[in-house]
């Protein structure tokens, strides 16, 4: 592919945003079981698990923005 960094395939052990992604979600997921965890063991510390899963999601939803952005331009 022309203007590609790698020459033949992909260099190993570079993960790019499409590895990522699942990378991420499976991060998220757990947090979601430890935050339902927490929910119900510590009633008091609900804030806290809305604050990381809400920080969690927003972070995902911009790293999908970003890949999905720049897959349609021309990088050149």
């Amino acid at each position: 592919m022309p203007g590609s960094p790698y020459l033949e395939e992909r260099p190993p052990g570079l993960l790019t945003w499409p590895m990522l992604m699942p990378i991420l979600l499976g991060i998220f997921l757990t947090e979601c079981v430890v935050g339902i965890w927490i929910w119900n063991s510590f009633p008091e510390w609900r804030i806290i698990v809305y604050i990381i899963l809400g920080i969690d999601l927003v972070t995902l939803v911009v790293i999908y923005i970003m890949t999905m952005r720049t897959k349609g331009e021309n990088l050149e």
